[in-house]
């Protein structure tokens, strides 16, 4: 992979403005509770440049008409602290996985970037930074520090949002990257799989998921995201993460879940009867969602639009709506259905790019239609992953199963086995 990251840096520095300096930040994880921190999770975008997933480590580059320097800034070993906290990565490691070979220590940083907005050979007018923001209220990034320091000591010098810059990379997957994509999706199906057979004997949701928690550390891996595991009219409310409600046996659970494996994710939706057998209504509406999949996500291919398969599903939909008895017009549907039809998913679940975009091929997207009818407690979502391919697409999630007989055959030789 160290190719991999090198090519993704050489494609990047090659797109800043001349006279440039470039910084990525790690991150770090955020402060929890007395001594306690949450789990460290890199900035995808120092990963992408360097396969490193340490804390605090920071990526530079110089880029000039006449030369372009990379440096890398790592913590310094602490014996002591070692002792509680394992082995900080050596130069030589880093240089290894990332393919730069001008490593210096973290206390360094400051003077090294002094030194080059000073030098009269390469002089520096430009800082490029990721200063991506989800909300305005969010806490400063690492970036984000920077960046005021920079406009504090060098007012001179403009800060470039490079934030764009990384998500036009990152639209279009690699095969190395779609190959982790894939095994992600692998994983999340054994996990489907194992919910499947455990669910008639589970009575709380979260007896549930703790058989997904535990298929996913298992195969040697963790969440994309936070698990959805949603029964009854819990699976209405799209972002529910309690799964802390006991389930009845003719209730439907909707689990939306995904691996991630080597920093790429899966996500995917499955709807199923607790008990083994849909009735004659969840399957009714079942059926109209799961049809919509299919049609869906055999349109997406390149040249189309997400919002052109956005509004075909959400129209196919409200057909559908109309045959159940729900609605009586179109325009009604949004009652039922008030979610876009899918998004990027690559080393985020929510990856970046536009939900509008223009398919091209190595983009890969989900496509996820739902119905949620909460005066009938029902709530049903079914999610495929879907690569763009030069003459099409390909569901990388075809083989977690789906339709109501595969479902309920599955689930009846289970409980066979089990009796």
């Amino acid at each position: 992979m160290t190719d991999f990251f090198v090519n993704n840096r050489k494609k990047l520095i090659e797109s800043l403005n001349d006279k440039s300096l470039l910084a990525v930040f790690s991150g770090s994880a955020p402060h929890r509770s007395a001594d306690a921190y949450y789990f460290f999770d890199v900035n995808k975008n120092f990963y992408y440049l360097t396969g490193i997933e340490r804390e605090k480590f920071i990526y530079a580059a110089v880029k000039t008409k006449e030369i372009v320097e990379e440096f890398l800034f790592i913590e310094k070993a602490d014996p002591v602290l070692e002792k509680w906290t394992g082995k900080k990565m050596t130069k030589e490691e880093a240089t290894d996985i990332s393919g730069i070979k001008t490593i210096y220590f973290l206390d360094e940083f400051h003077g090294k970037v002094n030194s080059l907005v000073a030098s009269n050979n390469k002089p520096i007018e430009n800082v490029a930074l990721d200063m991506y923001r989800n909300a305005f209220d969010d806490k400063h990034s690492p970036a984000g520090d920077f960046a005021s320091y920079i406009k504090e000591k060098y007012p001179q010098l403009k800060i470039d949002d490079i934030s764009k810059k990384f998500a036009v990379q990152r639209f279009i997957k690699s095969d190395s990257e779609v190959q982790r994509i894939r095994k992600a999706v692998t994983i999340t199906k054994n996990t489907f799989e194992l919910l499947l057979e455990k669910a008639p004997m589970c009575t709380y949701e979260y007896e549930l998921e703790a058989y997904l928690d535990f298929s996913f550390k298992f195969q040697g891996t963790d969440h994309a995201f936070d698990t959805i595991a949603a029964s009854g009219k819990n699976a209405t409310v799209l972002h529910y993460v309690d799964n802390n409600s006991q389930m009845t046996s003719g209730d439907l659970v909707m689990f939306d879940f995904g691996a991630r494996y080597e920093n790429y994710c899966a996500d995917i939706s499955r709807t199923f009867p607790l008990n083994g057998k849909f009735n004659t209504r969840q399957k009714q509406v079942y059926n109209v969602v799961l049809e919509t999949l299919k049609e869906t996500s055999s349109r997406m291919k390149p040249g189309i639009s997400m919002k052109e398969i956005n509004e075909f599903a959400k129209d196919m939909l409200a057909e559908g709506a109309i045959r159940l008895g729900l609605i009586k017009e179109k325009s009604e549907i949004g009652k039922y259905y008030y979610h876009g039809i899918g998004h990027p998913l690559g080393l985020d679940t929510h990856d970046v790019g536009d939900r509008e975009m223009v398919l091209k091929p190595g983009m890969v997207y989900t496509c996820e239609p739902g119905l949620y009818i909460e005066e009938e407690g029902i709530g049903i979502r079914i999610e495929d992953d879907i690569l763009i391919t030069e003459n099409g697409s390909e569901n990388l999630s075809k083989e977690i199963i789906k339709e109501v007989d595969e479902i309920e055959a599955f689930m009846a030789n289970a409980m066979r086995l089990k009796a």
